[in-house]
Protein backbone atom coordinates (compact mmCIF):
# COMPACT_ATOMS: atom_id res chain seq x y z
CA UNK A 1 0.00 0.00 0.00
CA UNK A 2 1.29 3.25 -0.84
CA UNK A 3 1.55 5.69 2.04
CA UNK A 4 1.90 9.75 1.28
CA UNK A 5 3.31 11.65 3.80
CA UNK A 6 1.30 13.91 5.52
CA UNK A 7 2.46 16.99 4.84
CA UNK A 8 2.23 16.06 1.40
CA UNK A 9 -1.68 14.64 2.11
CA UNK A 10 -2.52 18.09 3.74
CA UNK A 11 -1.08 20.79 0.86
CA UNK A 12 -3.25 18.12 -1.02
CA UNK A 13 -6.22 18.61 0.88
CA UNK A 14 -5.77 22.61 0.91
CA UNK A 15 -5.39 22.72 -2.80
CA UNK A 16 -8.98 21.23 -3.34
CA UNK A 17 -10.59 22.98 -0.74
CA UNK A 18 -9.41 26.40 -2.13
CA UNK A 19 -8.84 25.49 -5.64
CA UNK A 20 -5.96 25.88 -7.70
CA UNK A 21 -5.67 28.48 -9.89
CA UNK A 22 -3.54 30.68 -11.98
CA UNK A 23 -3.25 34.85 -12.03
CA UNK A 24 -5.01 34.36 -15.33
CA UNK A 25 -7.85 32.54 -14.72
CA UNK A 26 -8.44 34.28 -11.26
CA UNK A 27 -8.40 37.41 -13.03
CA UNK A 28 -10.91 36.69 -15.69
CA UNK A 29 -13.53 35.04 -13.43
CA UNK A 30 -16.12 37.49 -12.25
CA UNK A 31 -16.08 38.19 -8.47
CA UNK A 32 -13.30 35.93 -8.01
CA UNK A 33 -10.28 38.69 -7.86
CA UNK A 34 -10.17 41.91 -6.31
CA UNK A 35 -10.62 44.18 -9.79
CA UNK A 36 -7.03 46.30 -10.76
CA UNK A 37 -8.33 49.87 -8.92
CA UNK A 38 -9.70 48.22 -5.66
CA UNK A 39 -6.57 46.09 -5.86
CA UNK A 40 -4.57 48.94 -5.94
CA UNK A 41 -6.48 50.79 -2.86
CA UNK A 42 -6.41 47.79 -0.87
CA UNK A 43 -2.20 47.44 -1.13
CA UNK A 44 -2.22 51.24 -0.77
CA UNK A 45 -3.79 51.15 2.12
CA UNK A 46 -2.26 47.95 3.82
CA UNK A 47 0.97 49.85 4.44
CA UNK A 48 2.91 47.01 6.15
CA UNK A 49 1.78 44.10 3.44
CA UNK A 50 0.48 41.83 5.80
CA UNK A 51 -2.68 41.09 3.25
CA UNK A 52 -5.29 43.24 6.50
CA UNK A 53 -6.02 46.83 6.50
CA UNK A 54 -5.31 46.93 10.10
CA UNK A 55 -6.70 49.86 12.50
CA UNK A 56 -3.49 51.48 12.18
CA UNK A 57 -3.83 51.75 8.60
CA UNK A 58 -7.29 52.94 8.37
CA UNK A 59 -6.23 56.55 8.26
CA UNK A 60 -4.95 55.54 4.63
CA UNK A 61 -8.33 54.89 3.10
CA UNK A 62 -9.53 58.01 2.25
CA UNK A 63 -5.46 58.81 0.52
CA UNK A 64 -5.79 55.48 -1.11
CA UNK A 65 -9.13 56.54 -2.93
CA UNK A 66 -12.13 55.71 -0.51
CA UNK A 67 -14.52 58.40 -0.44
CA UNK A 68 -17.40 58.83 1.56
CA UNK A 69 -19.64 56.75 -0.38
CA UNK A 70 -17.44 54.64 0.41
CA UNK A 71 -17.26 52.93 -3.17
CA UNK A 72 -13.85 50.97 -4.10
CA UNK A 73 -12.52 52.66 -7.31
CA UNK A 74 -8.88 53.65 -8.43
CA UNK A 75 -5.93 54.86 -6.18
CA UNK A 76 -5.78 58.67 -7.06
CA UNK A 77 -2.59 60.22 -8.59
CA UNK A 78 -0.18 61.72 -5.59
CA UNK A 79 -0.55 61.19 -2.22
CA UNK A 80 0.25 63.48 0.91
CA UNK A 81 2.76 61.95 3.38
CA UNK A 82 0.63 62.40 6.84
CA UNK A 83 -3.27 61.96 5.85
CA UNK A 84 -5.30 64.26 8.53
CA UNK A 85 -6.56 62.90 11.56
CA UNK A 86 -10.16 63.00 10.33
CA UNK A 87 -9.54 60.47 7.60
CA UNK A 88 -9.31 58.20 10.29
CA UNK A 89 -13.34 58.52 11.26
CA UNK A 90 -13.57 57.21 7.23
CA UNK A 91 -11.61 54.19 7.83
CA UNK A 92 -13.73 53.27 10.80
CA UNK A 93 -16.94 53.95 8.88
CA UNK A 94 -15.40 51.47 6.37
CA UNK A 95 -14.09 49.19 9.05
CA UNK A 96 -17.65 48.86 10.36
CA UNK A 97 -19.29 48.34 6.85
CA UNK A 98 -17.05 45.75 5.64
CA UNK A 99 -15.25 44.10 9.07
CA UNK A 100 -17.60 40.37 8.40
CA UNK A 101 -15.86 38.36 10.74
CA UNK A 102 -15.52 40.84 13.62
CA UNK A 103 -12.03 40.86 14.24
CA UNK A 104 -11.50 44.84 13.92
CA UNK A 105 -9.51 44.40 10.69
CA UNK A 106 -10.51 44.01 6.72
CA UNK A 107 -9.09 41.17 5.15
CA UNK A 108 -8.48 41.47 0.99
CA UNK A 109 -11.61 38.66 1.18
CA UNK A 110 -13.51 41.15 2.92
CA UNK A 111 -12.81 43.76 0.70
CA UNK A 112 -13.38 42.06 -2.33
CA UNK A 113 -16.84 41.19 -0.92
CA UNK A 114 -18.13 44.86 -0.20
CA UNK A 115 -16.08 46.19 -3.37
CA UNK A 116 -18.09 43.61 -5.63
CA UNK A 117 -21.57 44.64 -3.76
CA UNK A 118 -20.46 48.31 -3.60
CA UNK A 119 -20.53 48.02 -7.37
CA UNK A 120 -23.77 46.10 -7.53
CA UNK A 121 -25.41 49.34 -5.85
CA UNK A 122 -24.69 51.65 -8.37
Amino acid sequence: MLRWPTSTMMLAGLLALYGCSSPNTSETAPGKELSPGAKGQFQCADRNGNDYIDQSELIYMRQCGIGEDLKCGEVPEGSRDRPPAEDFDLGLRMLQVTDADGDDRISRLEFRAHCNSAGKAE
